[in-house]
């Protein structure tokens, strides 16, 4: 199973592989391919989803694409018998299938991007299917980042929820760190975060997860944290940053209507919490 969220690869256990990782693997080729279209990707991720599904079936193999009514099945069919797809339609339950065998493999679509300023660096990044952010660096990341570029000098950072990677890659072409580990639970944004790394020469280490502890401990830890998870996961992720603290430095980002909240999950932890407040947003300093 190819898997676009964290929470998808560990249902599958080991028989799941992460989207970033599908996209450049070689995989063996299956004897039948099913695609369940997700709900928030829009109809640009079809052609990309249409180039793993050639890649991954093997000779003579048939793609089944599975939709709900409301993603426009009619819009998929259209959008991929235009590449040369001959698709028959059914219904399988509440879903609309459409299945057929893949045409020659195209050139791999490529997402979109944009130029952005990292600290003294201006990079194109690839930013497309969903991500956050997908057209300029958000003004929370870009605070955290200009404060982040202020720390000395580390041998390695690791940036939690890093999405298509401006912060790590920040982190390192601004010489605050000679590399990254970073994570996030979309598959996507971590395929995109590959790219964006790769183009600009940065080493980053990526992992699909939502548990901020699953690597390894860094002298500083940079974090766009994420506020919409519920009271339970926001107590474990918040645990889990403030175990990172106690062995480096965290500096992480939330909008200023919610530093106190974030500063008491920080500091029931028994770390001392700095700020840096911006315009909007404010990055709390927290370490022993």
């Amino acid at each position: 199973m190819v898997a676009f969220h964290a929470a998808e690869l560990g249902r599958a256990g080991g028989a799941g592989v992460g989207f970033h990782e599908a996209m450049e693997a070689d995989l063996e080729p299956a004897g039948a391919v099913e695609v369940h279209l997700p709900t928030y990707r829009g109809l640009a991720f079809v052609p990309v989803l249409a180039w793993l599904a050639g890649r991954l079936a093997g000779q003579g193999a048939a793609v089944s694409w599975y939709a709900a009514r409301q993603q426009g099945p009619d819009s998929v069919r259209r959008l991929l018998e235009a590449a040369g797809w001959r698709l028959e339609r059914d219904r399988a339950g509440r879903l609309i299938r459409l299945c057929g065998p893949p045409p020659p493999l195209p050139p791999r679509p490529e997402p979109r991007r944009f130029a952005a300023e990292l600290g003294e660096r201006r990079v194109d990044l690839a930013a497309d299917y969903g991500v956050f952010s997908p057209e300029r660096i958000d003004d929370g990341t870009a605070l955290l980042l200009d404060v982040a570029l202020r720390h000395p000098p580390v041998d390695r950072v690791a940036d939690v929820g890093t999405g298509y990677g401006p912060l790590a890659i920040g982190l390192v072409l601004g010489g605050v760190a000679g590399a990254a580990v970073a994570t996030d639970v979309d598959c996507v944004a971590l395929w995109l975060a590959a790219q964006n790394a790769g183009a600009c020469g940065v080493p980053v280490e990526l992992t699909c997860t939502p548990d901020p502890a699953a690597i390894v401990p860094t002298p500083l830890t940079v974090c766009n944290v994420p506020t919409h998870i519920d009271r339970h996961e926001t107590q474990r992720f918040m645990a889990a940053l403030a175990g990172r603290a106690r062995r480096g430095r965290l500096l992480a980002v939330v909008h200023a209507s919610l530093e106190a909240r974030y500063t008491r999950h920080l500091e029931s932890h028994g770390l001392r919490v700095g700020r840096h407040p911006g315009a909007a947003h404010v990055v709390l300093d927290a370490g022993r």
